[in-house]
């Protein structure tokens, strides 16, 4: 199996902006002066003077030496639980920041050092209504979008298959950390964090956690229009629920000026549980799929390959496949990479993009595509 680089999805706490107010001289006038700006400039780093406020702040961390325990004690908590995870070239890392000038500042700091010390990829996520001032705003917006954006990551299926995953739980507002714990738990992704100020590396294994699955099918039409729709009536919500399903669903839900859409913990189980969509047949025409055609990509093409092409165009759930190539004349060989298919046959090798939307209908093309060798 082959070694695999790692995704690190966390959230961004604000204590290195924080920090700044509470020094003396030139750093603190120019925070001063940058966090007076919109949120926008500061996202943007066009604020005044906030280059030369981010450089500053870099140039204190890139000092620190993380391979000591007095250099991991004054750094961040994100760069300590970054250097305690292992980040290195190849890697990538997602941060999500609140939509607060200090969380988009402390956001912006940390992935420069990302991509200037570690050398890896690293992008940042401004999440609306991740904010102090709102607690209902927060929970109803903040959390959610944090929510979603986490799963869809985590779902992605070429994520899955290039990246090990980690949820990174060390900063951030604490009240995000049981739904990172529970996406964990869920989609089967390991959670990490460093615990207070230790510099030890907890990890929390994707454990089996599960719902009672009877209960979301039940109420799975309701959940699919809510997610639908974003909020429908509460009497709608509820109509034909006994009084212990109504108990069970409430916590799905948030009310919201008399209905109902989905809470963070709702959104999260109707992910996990929803019933796969449909495997439908591609709508393009069998010459329509064909990206093959140039002959100077592979000159000796056989009969027999051509004709398996036309068979290839003809699978229903095939959207499209092109000259990817050569590869052992003996070897005849299906393997998913990613979203997509990589077939081998008559000594060429073909990446065939298909109609799948879950990870289910994986299993089922595989089987057609098979089924043409």
């Amino acid at each position: 199996m082959m070694n695999k680089h790692k995704l690190i999805l966390m959230a961004v706490g604000a204590l290195i902006a924080n920090r700044l107010s509470r020094t003396e001289g030139e750093e603190k006038i120019l925070w001063e002066r940058v966090k007076s700006e919109s949120l926008m400039s500061i996202r943007e780093g066009q604020a005044r003077k906030q280059k030369t406020l981010e450089d500053m702040m870099l140039t204190q961390l890139k000092g620190l030496n993380l391979g000591t325990e007095e250099g991991l004690q004054k750094a961040s908590p994100e760069i300590k639980s970054l250097a305690k995870i292992g980040v290195e070239e190849g890697d990538r890392v997602q941060l999500y920041a609140s939509e607060t000038p200090e969380g988009i500042l402390t956001a912006r700091v940390v992935r420069q050092f990302i991509r200037d010390v570690w050398q890896c990829t690293a992008e940042m996520e401004v999440v609306t209504g991740l904010q102090v001032s709102d607690a209902g705003r927060f929970r109803s917006q903040g959390v959610l979008r944090f929510v979603q954006s986490l799963v869809r990551e985590v779902t992605d299926p070429h994520n899955k298959y290039r990246y090990q995953i980690i949820l990174n739980a060390t900063s951030g507002f604490k009240s995000l950390v049981p739904y990172t714990t529970l996406i964990g738990l869920l989609f089967g992704v390991p959670v990490q964090y460093i615990f207070e100020r230790s510099s030890e590396l907890i990890t929390l294994p994707p454990l089996p956690v599960d719902f009672d699955q009877e209960f979301i099918r039940r109420v799975e039409p309701i959940l699919t229009r809510i997610e639908q729709e974003t909020a429908i009536p509460e009497e709608e919500v509820l109509k034909g629920l006994s009084s212990d399903e109504r108990d069970e669903i409430l916590p799905l839900l948030e009310p919201m000026d008399g209905q109902y859409t989905l809470s963070a913990l709702g959104l999260l189980v109707y992910e996990r549980y929803k019933s796969p969509p449909q495997l439908l047949p591609s709508k393009r025409a069998p010459k329509e799929k064909d990206h093959t055609r140039d002959w100077s990509q592979e000159p000796h093409r056989s009969g027999e390959f051509e004709r398996f092409k036309d068979s290839l165009a003809e699978c229903e759930f095939v959207e499209s496949f092109r000259y990817l190539k050569g590869a052992n004349p003996s070897r005849r060989e299906i393997k998913r990479v990613g979203d997509k298919f990589h077939i081998v046959y008559e000594g060429i090798e073909l990446e065939v993009e298909t109609t799948a939307q879950h990870e289910s209908h994986y299993g089922e093309i595989e089987k057609c595509l098979w089924n043409l060798l």
